[in-house]
């Protein structure tokens, strides 16, 4: 077991502050404002023999570090290193798990604070990697799987596993994991999710279960984070073809039941589906999203369904593909101040199967029909739909501004502008339109 002055001095440097002279009470680490180490449960998993070598199995030291101080709660410490991790971890109630990163940032093997994992390959619905509980956290570190490769991916459980009320992943970047964190296996509440950084091969985020307002904000799912490591030899980085093998496999947010969940600042790249709304185990979402967005991929955006009375809204969102809502939501969907643009899989930018009501103000669309094929940019085959204030740009010769289908309830399309000319509107609607009050450019 490592000597309580070294851990000392570690704790001192991660917490960028003075330590006084007197030793810690053994298990403990001493703050300024603790010099005694004796009533805050705040211990380096060092005290416990993690030695962050890369090559040794830290995983008994840091549970052991963990167990301790869910007695009472507190922080355990995960100085500089590389910590081995052969099982996996369970953070108890009331216990941060906490490295030294103090903001959102990229994934170094050479610096910082990071947990390298190795349980559950094969075997998808295994054991979480890290499991956290109430008031539990995960805060400072990046979690890489040096077995794991890009072209040979194999699966793996849940990177990250919440269950309980305000459990938290704060400042953390997962390089490579296979499904990254999962707010929804179990039931939870105020889940945080912020400054989050994630390549995920199958599943991002998973949100379900929540009975009370959860909150996601600046996660951003990215290839850089396992494409840009730093310290790992070349053969464990990917090539050229992780974009193409997650635009065929990714899902980057997954919600099912969630109470007014607030979502901001969160992004996914080369994904096959960008944000999935489906029902969960008990019931569907009512989700707020602002300055959020999905960037080159098939589809930006699917909703099977959203809650009836509350459904879901989107604020100041860019979308590079498609949006799709299905025949089953009855749920109103709105966007503000939106954008679209890029090739969609459906050469339409908006396909509306469903019965609800969907809003549209102050969005632009362009670039839809790239194929040629004379697909409208928005198809609206049911429910009903409300435009106004909006720009549709795209190139002359394509497709339609609009389609109203036959099954299409209602619809008002007022003051909007049109660019080429034209206004190309195909209402083949069997309800009510209003269509004035347009801007042919």
């Amino acid at each position: 077991m490592r000597d309580a002055q070294s851990a000392r001095r570690d704790f001192c440097r991660m917490a960028g502050g003075a330590c006084v002279a007197s030793a810690p009470a053994a298990g403990f680490a001493e703050t300024p404002d603790d010099p005694g180490g004796r009533s805050l449960a705040s211990r380096s998993v060092k005290f416990y023999g993690a030695k962050g070598d890369g090559k040794t199995d830290d995983t008994r030291a840091v549970q052991t570090a963990l167990d301790k101080a869910g007695e009472r709660g507190g922080a355990v410490w995960l100085p500089e290193g590389r910590y081995r991790i052969g099982g996996v971890l369970s953070v108890p109630e009331g216990v941060t798990l906490e490295g030294v990163w103090r903001g959102p940032h990229e994934s170094h093997l050479d610096k910082g604070s990071t947990l390298l994992a190795y349980a559950g390959r094969d075997h998808e619905n295994g054991s979480p990697f890290l499991s956290l509980r109430t008031s539990s956290a995960l805060k400072g570190v990046t979690i890489f799987y040096p077995e794991q490769r890009a072209n040979d991916v194999r699966p793996y459980p849940w990177t990250i596993q919440g269950r309980g009320f305000h459990f938290s992943v704060i400042d953390t970047t997962l390089a490579n994991a296979y499904n990254g964190i999962d707010c929804g296996s179990f039931v939870n509440e105020l889940h945080h999710l912020r400054n989050v950084g994630i390549c995920a091969l199958s599943k991002g985020v998973f949100i379900d279960q929540c009975s009370d307002i959860g909150r996601v904000e600046n996660v951003h799912i990215h290839t850089r984070y396992w494409a840009r490591l730093t310290g790992a030899p070349s053969q464990l980085l990917p090539k050229d073809e992780l974009p193409e093998y997650l635009k065929a496999h990714l899902t980057g947010f997954l919600i099912g039941r969630t109470d007014w969940e607030y979502m901001s600042g969160c992004f996914v790249i080369f994904a096959r589906t960008g944000f999935h709304f489906l029902r969960g185990k008990s019931g569907s979402a009512n989700v707020l999203l602002t300055q959020s967005g999905s960037d080159i991929g098939p589809l930006a955006v699917k909703i099977d369904e959203v809650q009836s009375h509350a459904g879901v809204a989107f604020e100041n969102c860019q979308f590079m593909s498609g949006f799709e809502i299905g025949p089953q939501n009855k749920g109103p969907v709105k966007l503000s101040n939106c954008g679209f643009w890029g090739q969609a899989a459906a050469g339409s930018q908006m396909v509306l199967d469903g019965e609800g009501t969907v809003t549209l103000a102050a969005t632009h669309f362009q670039d839809w029909d790239e194929s040629r094929e004379g697909k409208s940019c928005i198809q609206a085959r049911n429910g009903s739909l409300l435009i106004h204030g909006c720009d549709f740009a795209g190139q002359p010769k394509i497709g339609p501004h609009l389609h109203l289908g036959k099954r299409l309830r209602s619809a008002a399309v007022i003051g909007n502008r049109f660019w080429h000319g034209e206004i190309r509107i195909l209402n083949e609607s069997e309800g009510k339109t209003e269509i004035l009050g347009n801007v042919a450019l």
